[in-house]
């Protein structure tokens, strides 16, 4: 994902199938936004709200983490991922699968992320 790319549009192509199908935008919305605040209150990024195609990755990812940004690009898998097993469940066979990939992700995230993890020596 690129910065200027809309979370919405990139969560809405991965879990729907096409970034302009906006028919299950409203159902979306609080999975993305839930997503992103359990990154937020891990560490990661700035605490936005996406309200609709205007809100991009650039605009959650904080600056001043630089060396926690360098690991921003699985921002947006977590996002999608946890979106997905939120709005679209696999069968019960693969739940614990995705549960183990998107927690796996928040903890690779947070130490990322967490201060003083920066390699500055």
């Amino acid at each position: 994902m690129r910065d200027e790319d809309s979370i919405l549009k990139s969560v809405r192509g991965k879990v729907v199938g096409s970034e302009d199908n906006m028919e299950f935008d409203k159902d979306l919305l609080p999975h993305i936004n839930s997503s992103l605040s359990i990154l937020n209150q891990n560490g990661v990024g700035l605490n936005i709200i996406v309200t609709g195609e205007e809100e991009t990755w650039g605009d959650f990812k904080d600056s001043t983490q630089t060396e926690g940004n360098k690991m921003f690009q699985m921002v947006p898998m977590y996002v999608m991922l946890n979106t997905n097993i939120l709005f679209d469940p696999p069968p019960p066979s693969n739940v614990e699968y995705h549960h183990k990939n998107i927690s796996e992700l928040l903890w690779r995230l947070k130490i990322a992320y967490e201060p003083g993890s920066e390699e500055d020596e």
